[in-house]
């Protein structure tokens, strides 16, 4: 396994998130979700991390509606993650999901559109059915430099990990997954942002998001 593969492979934010460390799941979200509470408004403040995290991915499109929750967050050496889904939805069990990663230092080693092809590849070595992937060109923002794609599986292993409620992982009828991905270049390091979903089994002819409709799902909450 090549080092992007590796970076990847253990970063946690694959899908059905197999990749996790199931202890993860086992502290409770706010623990996980936030560095401090605002004493004076009794309100959770999310790290300086995350903060910069969110700040990067809105300009993209990627800013997640006020409703949802940041659901979990993580530091492991140079690699910083979150992940926000519904406020009526858990990790073990979530239709919408948009996921954040920071990787520092890892521009010089690899180019945005070589980073979301060895993505692609993680993820099809967990995907029972087939994988859907298409790139879909480049842009700049602010100076940045990002390629874009779309990446899912017809049928994904549907894997719930312990946690303080779930005595013992266990799995569950296989669901399809679709996203919309988006890597990021700037001098130093690299960015993965996407918006995915969960939803019944499709096929190759039934893909949710597509070329046609992709930038309605980007626009919808």
């Amino acid at each position: 396994m090549n080092k992007i593969a590796a970076i990847i492979g253990c970063s946690g934010c694959l899908g059905i998130m197999f990749l996790f460390p199931s202890g993860a799941s086992a502290i409770s979200p706010a623990l996980m979700t936030f560095d401090d509470v605002d004493n004076s408004s009794g309100a959770m403040v999310m790290s300086e991390d995350v903060q910069k995290l969110t700040a990067l991915s809105a300009k993209f499109g990627f800013l997640p509606p006020l409703d949802w929750k940041l659901a979990f967050s993580d530091k492991r050496g140079d690699m910083t993650m979150a992940e926000f889904i519904p406020s009526n939805e858990s990790l073990n069990d979530w239709s919408r999901l948009v996921c954040m990663q920071g990787f520092k230092g890892l521009a010089n080693d690899v180019e945005p559109d070589q980073f979301l092809d060895s993505m692609a590849a993680t993820y099809q070595e967990n995907c029972e059915g087939k994988i859907v992937y298409q790139q879909l060109g480049s842009s700049k923002v602010g100076g940045l430099e990002a390629v874009h794609g779309l990446l899912g599986c017809t049928s994904m292993p549907n894997i719930h990990h312990s946690s303080a409620v779930v005595e013992a992982s266990y799995l569950s009828r296989p669901q399809g997954e679709m996203g919309y991905f988006t890597v990021i270049s700037d001098d130093e390091n690299v960015y993965l942002i996407h918006k995915s979903i969960r939803t019944a089994i499709f096929t190759t002819e039934t893909v949710p998001i597509t070329i046609d409709n992709y930038r309605a799902f980007m626009s919808q909450p």
